[in-house]
C-alpha cells in the first residue's frame, strides 16, 4: 500500500480507478492500493442466503420508491428516506418471520 504525499490530483480522493487501483483514506492519509482480486473467495451458505434476502429487500424498496402512490403513503421513520424505511421494514419482517419459523420448529 503506497501512501500519497504532495500529489494534488489524488490527495484526499477515494474510490477506484477502473479495475487497476483503489484510493483509500485511512486516518486522514491517502493510500493507493491494487484493486482487490475476489475471484477466489468462497462465500458461506449464510452469506449467499443473506445476499439473496437483501436483493429481495432492495427490489421491494425500489418498487415502493418508484410507485408514486405507494411512496406518498409509505410511513417514514424520522428523517430516513422512504427507500431506507422500506428496506428496514422488509428486513425486520424477514427476521420476525424467521424467528416465528424457528420457534415453531423447536416445539
Amino acid at each position: 500500500m503506497a501512501e500519497v504525499k504532495e500529489n494534488f490530483v489524488v490527495q484526499g480522493s477515494s474510490g477506484r480507478i477502473g479495475k487497476l487501483v483503489v484510493n483509500k483514506i485511512i486516518n486522514g492519509k491517502t493510500f493507493i492500493t491494487k484493486y482487490p482480486d475476489r475471484s477466489k473467495v468462497i462465500y458461506t451458505k449464510e452469506q449467499i442466503e443473506f445476499r439473496e434476502i437483501f436483493a429481495k429487500a432492495a427490489r421491494f424498496a425500489s418498487e415502493i420508491v418508484n410507485d408514486p402512490v405507494k411512496s406518498s403513503t409509505y410511513p417514514r421513520q424520522g428523517r430516513k428516506s422512504i427507500y431506507h424505511c422500506a428496506l428496514s421494514d422488509y428486513m425486520t419482517e424477514y427476521k420476525r418471520k424467521k424467528a416465528e419459523g424457528s420457534s415453531a420448529n423447536a416445539e
